[in-house]
């Protein structure tokens, strides 16, 4: 499973890791505190499933997220960057999106936005969701970012 060969270059590298959760509601870092040693890897994890819970808690901009929406690239990079500030873990990485099958105000596609922060760099990701299976859109995403931070590690 990719989130086992993650974990394990994580622990073998000595990173840090840290998550900044929307659509995928905690599922993302489960992957990771589920195995032996989480702690030496996972520093925290917030689910921010709500907008007033990504302004108070990931420091994310209330204009960002009029202008762009809560489903954008710039809110998942706010997300990233509010995630580092709390726990400065050296690995960061951020969801935002619609699951399916009901949209978020003012989105109109099933879509994730991922940030990954790692090294000071942000790395970005739209995936489109083509059904209406809220969990398995859930588990495509889970399983797409553990491979893109398993490349990136």
């Amino acid at each position: 499973m990719i989130s086992k060969k993650t974990f394990d270059k994580c622990l073998e590298k000595g990173i840090t890791m840290a998550f900044a959760e929307s659509m995928t509601g905690g599922a993302l870092t489960y992957e990771m505190v589920k195995y032996p040693n989480a702690s030496k890897v996972v520093i925290g994890s917030v689910i921010s499933y709500q907008r007033k819970i990504k302004e108070q808690l990931l420091n994310v901009d209330a204009k960002v997220i009029d202008e762009y929406s809560i489903v954008s690239k710039e809110v998942s990079n706010q997300m990233a960057l509010g995630i580092f500030d709390q726990t400065q873990a050296e690995l960061c990485i951020s969801i935002t999106g619609n699951a399916g099958p009901t949209y978020e105000k003012n989105t109109e596609k099933l879509e994730a936005f991922i940030t990954i922060l790692y090294q000071q760099k942000y790395t970005n990701y739209h995936l489109i969701f083509k059904n209406q299976q809220r969990e398995k859109n859930i588990r495509d995403s889970i399983d797409f970012i553990y491979q893109k931070v398993y490349e990136i590690i």
